[in-house]
């Protein structure tokens, strides 16, 4: 199996990467190297450990629904927390994945036994119900609602995401609300949760978060599921044989971030720079379609009119790598998320970086020579 078309790897010769999903901004202190544990470390527990499973759960509780901390799976890093939750969920049948999507999805969704199904959308269109229902098949056993979405940022409204959990409900299929780059304060404001749906969350929804984006500690690899009932036993007997509990200093880290009530806004302000920044620079680019995203921390071009008019030759056959290796500026493919003629880039790196791999790319697409 190839490594995923977003994994962080060396591009080398000064090419600018502009690819993976790691929040790059500078918003942690600097500190001296830590010493090693060397008191006694007994496994955690396989659900996460008490105080950061209470302070997940505090953070959890700002809209509708009140989260106990029993209700919280701490996993390190979300994609196992999504993993384990789509095992206990849809082992054997099929999974909803609406598209665009990230590209990793239909992988995790193998990995848990079960086979994605693509449900066509639009790019900058939140999830539709209606849609899933067109899909839906006997064997249907979940579906994936990522808002703000991987790759193009689309939020899905909150009287949608309503209408989902009750099709859901419906038919007996579970739906995992993928909210990683919820947390990130775009603009100064969330996006709506599935959370601020319920008093209490339904068995057949499951909750998906981290500290990755919203805390800029993807390196940290920690994430949750928020779920009830029979889904959480079962997901939570998953991890106990494919994890065993996530190590404890890592924890120990993650409660002092979540502590940390201003970090999320400490993101979220150079990012929000950074996005209309961007966007603008691209949106001006003859050819490409550049609209602001609802969320998240990517900018989803569409290229497809440059493809079509203005393109060279070897860009229209791998316009990706011919970026790469003309003008050391590395993007992902949209085709690797369902939806070709587009490009994936991160805004979420420090100014002057992103300022020097916006300009390479759009001398590129300009038809300028090296940035």
């Amino acid at each position: 199996m190839s490594l995923s078309p977003t994994a962080a790897v060396s591009h080398g010769d000064g090419v600018i990467a502009l690819t993976t999903g790691d929040v790059r901004v500078p918003v942690h202190p600097e500190r001296g190297a830590a010493a090693p544990r060397r008191d006694d470390q007994p496994y955690p527990p396989p659900a996460g450990g008490a105080e950061l499973r209470s302070l997940v759960a505090e953070h959890a509780s700002t809209g509708a629904a009140e989260v106990p901390p029993d209700a919280v799976l701490i996993a390190p890093g979300a994609r196992v927390a999504a993993l384990v939750v789509l095992r206990a969920a849809a082992e054997g049948g099929e999974v909803l994945l609406p598209t665009p999507y990230w590209a990793s999805y239909p992988t995790v969704i193998g990995a848990a036994g079960a086979k994605a199904v693509p449900v066509p959308g639009a790019v900058g269109t939140g999830v539709r119900a209606a849609d899933l229902e067109a899909a839906r098949t006997p064997a249907t056993r979940a579906v994936v609602v990522n808002s703000p979405r991987n790759p193009d940022g689309a939020v899905t409204p909150s009287e949608e995401l309503a209408a989902v959990a009750e099709w859901a409900g419906h038919h007996g299929i579970t739906v995992l609300f993928d909210e990683v780059y919820r947390g990130v304060p775009l603009r100064g404001g969330h996006a709506p949760s599935a959370l601020d749906l319920f008093g209490t969350l339904p068995e057949h929804c499951a909750v998906l978060d981290g500290l990755s984006k919203s805390h800029a500690l993807a390196g940290l690899r920690i994430g949750w599921a928020l779920a009830s009932g029979g889904l959480l036993k079962r997901a939570q007997g998953l991890a106990s044989h494919l994890v065993g509990g996530v190590s404890a200093a890592v924890q120990a880290t993650a409660a002092e971030a979540v502590r940390d009530r201003g970090l999320p806004e400490r993101v979220g302000g150079p990012l929000t720079e950074n996005m209309h920044r961007a966007a603008k620079t691209l949106d001006a680019v003859p050819g490409v379609s550049c609209p602001e995203p609802g969320g998240g921390i990517f900018l989803f071009p569409d290229l497809s009119g440059w493809l079509a008019e203005r393109a060279p030759e070897a860009a229209r056959r791998d316009p990706v790598g011919w970026l790469r290796e003309e003008h050391r500026v590395a993007v992902v493919d949209g085709a690797a998320f369902g939806a070709p003629g587009h490009v994936r880039l991160s805004f979420a790196l420090p100014a002057e970086r992103l300022d020097t791999g916006l300009g390479r790319l759009r001398a590129a697409l300009e038809g300028g020579g090296h940035g």
